[in-house]
């Protein structure tokens, strides 16, 4: 494996770290509106993601000089894996934002819906006033 995507991987392995460290902290202050079903789903998958980081530094090292092609092909079909699992994992986490999205953007066409009832209501006391007095 060459140096630079040696780098590349540690950068993004430290990138990794750092975003489920953030996730992790904003859940706990209560600054991200997820689940915790989600944070749990992001957490698997950033740990997934990091072990695969690992299994591609370790298998060349690890089959350098060896002459198993069945065990170097099951090794990267494990990592093809995992990586499959991860993207599967990233869907059904963007289902949940959707849900939660369109939950909130319900609830708050309910609530407009309720302010312009009350505003209508108001106008409507206003002019029966104002044709009273009249």
């Amino acid at each position: 494996m060459s140096y630079a995507v040696g780098v590349v991987l540690a950068i993004i392995a430290v990138i990794v770290i750092i975003s489920a460290l953030v996730q992790v902290s904003y859940y706990r202050h209560g600054k991200i509106l997820i689940s915790g079903t989600q944070l749990a789903l992001r957490l698997v998958m950033a740990v997934l993601l990091l072990s695969i980081i690992g299994l591609s530094f370790f298998g060349p090292v690890y089959f350098s000089g060896r002459e198993d092609p069945v065990a170097e092909l099951i090794f990267w079909s494990l990592i093809v894996l995992l990586a499959v699992v991860v993207m599967v994992l990233a869907v059904v986490d963007l289902r949940q934002v959707r849900r939660a999205q369109h939950q909130a953007r319900a609830k708050l066409y309910q609530h407009l819906a309720q302010l312009e009832r009350e505003i209508k209501a108001i106008t409507e006391n206003k002019q029966a006033e104002d044709n009273e007095t009249q």
